[in-house]
């Protein structure tokens, strides 16, 4: 029987779930990063972005909506991130590869409503998600008032990057689901 060691960067991810919980921890690029629970603003966009899919019919058994569903990602061995919302087939539950993460392979949209400090969310985040094949990646920006929609990745990034302000709409990729922009960050 052998056991598989762990690196170093996925001890310290368990240690940090242990010892923080609630808090969100992911590795990109080998590389530990922790932050603090959603605050009130942040569980409210993500509240009305989950409403909207539910009210949509995006759990039809085609695909599914879920918070913090553990992505693999192929920027480093142990690499894995927990976007905010994802829609994955809703076959995803054969699909873990390690560790509770999940293939990349199922996800088909994953959306992450920034924190204050931006952290990762825009720079790191769409080079990881794009080299996995997330098809879409949706950044919903509090600090600068817009929604970033990347669709289409090509090897590090995406080819196509919209942005969206309060008072325009958007869909978001591959659904039926429209949301307003300035309803969502208000």
């Amino acid at each position: 029987m052998t056991i598989p060691v762990q690196s170093s960067a996925l001890f310290m991810a368990e240690a940090l779930f242990e010892r923080f919980p609630g808090h969100r921890v992911e590795v990109l690029g080998g590389e530990v990063s922790v932050e603090p629970a959603p605050d009130m603003r942040h569980a409210r966009i993500l509240k009305r972005v989950v409403r909207a899919c539910h009210d949509a019919g995006l759990d039809d058994g085609i695909v599914e909506v879920f918070q913090r569903l553990a992505i693999r990602l192929p920027t480093g061995p142990d690499d894995f991130a927990m976007p905010d919302l994802s829609i994955v087939d809703a076959s995803s539950d054969d699909h873990v590869v390690a560790y509770d993460c999940y293939d990349p392979k199922v996800f088909r949209l994953v959306l992450e409503v920034t924190s204050a400090a931006l952290c990762s969310d825009l720079t790191r985040k769409p080079a990881a998600y794009a080299l996995a094949g997330v098809p879409a990646y949706v950044i919903v920006d509090r600090t600068d008032r817009q929604v970033v929609v990347l669709t289409e990745p090509e090897g590090s990034g995406y080819r196509q990057r919209v942005v969206r302000r309060p008072g325009q709409v958007f869909t978001l990729p591959g659904t039926a689901v429209t949301l307003d922009v300035g309803g969502l960050l208000s």
